[in-house]
């Protein structure tokens, strides 16, 4: 069953597009468009979700890449890590799944807030924004 995602979601997702935009560009200007009106779909739990693509969109998808910064934030002291995954098309790159994981696999006490109470990191290295390394284990600056 599809639904719209909710305000905390949307926030949480753009924010994460929005710290993405060193490595993408102009990219993540079409990325925040398609988030502002797109659909998603659970898988396995209320946090990992697939967006609700056009038929034409999801039959020309031939690949994917996460993006290259993730984010990391605090649930009740444990880690949670917050990514999206992008479909490649021939023509283009779309989001396809975004993904709130709290790393002990418990469910979620209390959503993250988009801002600077989130860590960035790229391949498990913090880049940016709150540092939280003394709860994501030993990630350099």
């Amino acid at each position: 069953m599809s639904r719209p995602l909710s305000a905390k979601e949307h926030a949480l997702l753009k924010f994460l597009i929005e710290a993405n935009e060193p490595l993408y560009g102009d990219r993540t200007n079409q990325w925040k468009t398609q988030v502002e009106t797109c659909l998603v779909r659970e898988i396995d739990s209320p946090y990992f979700l697939a967006m609700i693509h056009e038929e034409k969109i999801e039959k020309a998808g031939c690949d994917s890449i996460t993006l290259g910064y993730e984010l990391v934030g605090v649930d009740q002291g444990v880690p949670v890590l917050i990514y999206a995954v992008a479909m490649k098309t021939p023509s283009d790159y779309f989001i396809d799944i975004f993904n709130v994981d709290r790393l002990d696999g418990e469910p979620l006490v209390n959503y993250p807030e988009a801002g600077d109470g989130l860590m960035i990191v790229e391949r498990n290295k913090r880049v940016g924004g709150a540092d939280l390394r003394h709860l994501y284990g030993k990630s350099g600056s």
